[in-house]
């Protein structure tokens, strides 16, 4: 009997282990409270596991770039806060969970979560297709969700469409195409896996790519809608199975898109003013004449030294909309190239730089990871953080180009997930911050999910 009640205990720690992770692209559409407990509950009942069974583990050696990267970034905030007073004295206005190095322990987490990731996988707990069913369903009720929105204005919610912008479920938060660019590859190729295996026809799967390529159309975030194109054009040249298709699909999309610009203003002002600020042409002319901008007033401030450069040298940032923001960190990353200014702190140090440079602005964050990595942790953090991507990109793609994958079933469980770290990673977009919990929780759970199942001995199905 005690036996029995053992065992009967452990099946039922294993299966919430399992809910709250296969729930996880549920939790990002509820809200970051959701995602919180979610992580929360999911780390700390997996270190139960963990610990209690006696799970068999790996330690592979880029592990120790991503402790040293999370130890610096604590102990940089420690210092900065401490030391600085700039930065000090607006720490006593924050809340507490908003304390900056009490932010920089607990990020921790996201180190904790990739380990325990990896660990269940590796004891085959966990199985990667259940998860992108779970995100086959969220993402195809978001595209119908937004889709509703668009057609009468409300959701099923009943949230409102915002002149261009229709959140669907996400309601005042204008994140649902980054939702959708974000876990869509994971519902197509596992959609792509599913007709296959029920012999259904390739329309099918067309159509599904078409719905959420109008949805994040109609979401109104433009720079999601830019990557998505960018991973399907990926598609197109790596993945011959899916050429047709994608093909196919973005020829409909495009039809769709082009109706739809001409017949509403709204979406016709948004990608008018888009397509005016990527024409790469003027851009290429502004960066031509960098070479001819020269300083000759060796007396001057460096702050005004940047007031006389900004505008020549860092023009062809326009594209993103946040162009002031990017001068704005690149300003304050010359003042701490190595080391940083510690988590947290642009919001700080911006307004400090702001009235000594035109044509600047300030935000809580730039509006791009590595404008943020680099203000904030300097070229130390930043430097180590690109190398444990790129280590993680290439050994990944090795993994699949040396077909240590048991089926193509594998397979095509992996490229999506490597098709998103890419585009999550792409350094030329504007983007929240890596350290927010709704993104820092999808990267590392990313990260997570592909570092465990592009080792060998990982059983993926």
């Amino acid at each position: 009997m005690i036996k029995r009640n053992i065992i009967s205990e452990r099946l039922n720690l294993t299966s919430l282990i399992k809910i709250l992770f296969y729930t996880f692209p549920i939790s990002f559409i509820i809200g970051n409270f959701a995602l919180s407990l979610n992580l929360f509950l999911f780390i700390v009942l997996g270190l139960v596991l963990v610990f209690k069974d006696k799970l068999n583990y790996r330690f592979n050696n880029l592990y120790w770039l991503l402790i040293f990267f999370f130890l610096y970034v604590f102990l940089l905030t420690l210092f900065q806060f401490k030391d600085l007073e700039f930065l000090y004295k607006t720490v006593p206005n924050w809340s507490v969970d908003s304390h900056p190095i009490l932010k920089s322990f607990i990020i921790v987490r996201y180190l904790i979560l990739v380990f325990v990731i990896d660990i269940l996988f590796y004891n085959k707990i966990l199985k990667l297709e259940k998860f992108f069913f779970i995100s086959l369903i969220c993402t195809s009720f978001v595209s119908l969700d937004i889709i509703l929105q668009y057609l009468t204005g409300s959701d099923i919610f009943g949230f409102k469409s915002v002149l261009r912008w229709n959140s669907g479920p996400f309601g005042t938060e204008m994140i649902a195409g980054s939702y959708l660019q974000k876990f869509s590859f994971l519902s197509i190729f596992y959609f792509f896996q599913f007709i296959k295996l029920k012999n259904f026809n390739s329309p099918f799967l067309i159509f599904f790519i078409v719905l959420h390529l109008l949805a994040m159309l109609l979401a109104g975030n433009k720079m999601p809608m830019l990557l998505f194109l960018f991973g399907c054009s990926i598609i197109v040249i790596f993945i011959k199975r899916l050429r047709f298709i994608t093909i196919s699909s973005l020829i409909i999309f495009i039809s769709i898109f082009v109706l739809i610009f001409k017949n509403d203003p709204n979406v016709n002002h948004s990608y008018s003013s888009f397509f005016k600020h990527i024409n790469f042409l003027d851009k290429a002319k502004v960066v031509s004449e960098i070479s001819v901008v020269k300083e000759t007033d060796e007396k001057k401030s460096k702050y005004t030294q940047w007031g006389a450069y900004n505008n020549k040298v860092y023009t062809f940032l326009i594209g993103s909309g946040h162009q002031r923001l990017f001068r704005a960190s690149f300003a304050m990353w010359e003042e701490k190239p190595l080391w940083g200014f510690g988590l947290k702190s642009f919001r700080v140090k911006c307004w400090e730089i702001l009235p000594q440079i035109d044509g600047l602005a300030c935000s809580t964050h730039p509006h791009n990871y590595y404008l943020e990595l680099l203000s904030e942790t300097g070229l130390v953090g930043t430097i180590t953080i690109l190398i444990f991507f790129i280590i993680l990109l290439i050994k990944s793609l090795d993994f699949l180009s040396k077909k240590n994958y048991k089926t193509k079933s594998e397979k095509y469980l992996i490229i999506p997930m490597l098709i998103i770290f890419i585009l999550e990673i792409w350094p030329l977009k504007s983007s929240g911050s890596f350290f927010t919990t709704g993104i820092a929780t999808f990267i590392w759970l990313l990260i997570g999910m592909i570092f465990a199942t592009t080792q060998k001995n990982t059983l993926i199905k």
